[in-house]
């Protein structure tokens, strides 16, 4: 099958959206597929190697949600050129992905979805007009859609899509690329871990993932694990607020911040580690649909501690791969979350 597949999120950018759509393009093209991919030129990230050779990559310059004019065009005359059997739009868009009905409709090339979650909420629901109703014609033209757990299939179906048109695939890892390879000693090392007790996140640094949570339940937890030390890999936008609840609670011993660490470096953080812990929450409609950074860590032999927030318990066995935690948020003391 000849398969044009055209995401925004794609490698070199971070995060597990642009891993589960390489994924997928690797194995759709590793069962015999020819595939072209259309994916974003921004947000580049240097510290990358992942093998690309598979398939043919074109780069749209800028990001494609302003472009739209430009990405339709751009995959209207893509999809004609090369004669292609189906679209696979790597995950929910708005009027950029109306080239999805319009070549369904011009040239006869149905169309597949791939939905991680709070994409498709955010364009039905926190842009304007012209996303809403764009969305509402991509989802309903749609030949099928593919969502990663259960709960963003409830939200797909919520929203008119036929059950029996939905299905889900999780995302998983790789364990060629998780091999213990001994470099762990060397990030055991740098950040000083050795004789301690490791507590590993590893995500964007965003609320939803609830890094302030696991933060306020240190100091109790200090005192039974005293030789306890918390490493934080990923950037983003509540790095500050990380930092001054970390000042604020006298943390400065116990918890290190790492940084970016690209997606073909992170399987030494995960062996140096005793636990993963992610009890992330949801914040808005912004939810875990799933969480990929969970079977990353249980391919590494990583228990991990999570919350039941989205779709979570798709990603975690309770009591077998780790557990999931109740999050109470504390009415006397707004500002602190406690995990039970």
């Amino acid at each position: 099958m000849n398969i044009l597949f055209v995401t925004s999120n794609f490698p070199p950018m971070d995060g597990g959206i642009a891993a589960f759509d390489y994924n997928v393009c690797r194995e759709l093209y590793a069962r015999g597929h020819k595939i072209k991919v259309i994916a974003n030129r921004s947000d580049l990230s240097e510290d990358f190697s992942l093998p690309m050779d598979e398939f043919e990559i074109t780069r749209l310059n800028g990001r494609i949600r302003p472009s739209s004019v430009e990405a339709i065009y751009n995959i209207l005359s893509t999809a004609l050129k090369g004669k292609y059997d189906v679209i696979f739009y790597g995950h929910f868009g708005s009027t950029h992905w109306l080239s999805g009905p319009l070549a369904q409709r011009i040239f006869n090339i149905p169309y597949i979805i791939l939905v991680h979650g709070s994409e498709f909420n955010a364009y039905f629901h926190r842009f304007g007009k012209i996303d809403n109703w764009a969305s509402g014609i991509i989802l309903k033209n749609a030949a099928q859609i593919i969502v990663n757990s259960r709960a963003t299939r409830n939200l797909v179906e919520d929203h008119g899509y036929p059950l029996d048109k939905i299905h889900i695939v999780h995302p998983g890892a790789n364990p060629e690329m998780f091999k213990a390879d001994g470099t762990d000693n060397e990030i055991c090392r740098k950040y000083k871990l050795e004789g301690r007790k490791v507590l590993l996140s590893i995500s964007r640094l965003v609320a939803k993932k609830n890094h302030s949570g696991i933060l306020h339940a240190l100091p109790e937890v200090i005192k039974h694990v005293p030789d306890l030390i918390y490493l934080i890999v990923g950037q983003g936008p509540e790095e500050k607020n990380i930092r001054k609840t970390i000042d604020e609670l006298g943390l400065q011993d116990y918890v290190t911040l790492a940084g970016y660490v690209g997606p073909q470096s992170v399987a030494p953080y995960y062996h140096a580690c005793d636990i993963l812990v992610m009890p992330s929450k949801t914040v808005d409609i912004d939810y875990e649909s799933f969480g990929i950074v969970y079977a990353e860590a249980n391919a590494c032999g990583k228990p991990v501690i999570a919350g039941r927030s989205g779709g979570i318990e798709d990603a975690v066995i309770d009591g077998v791969t780790g557990s999931l935690l109740i999050l109470i948020v504390l009415r006397k003391f707004p500002a602190r979350l406690s995990v039970y």
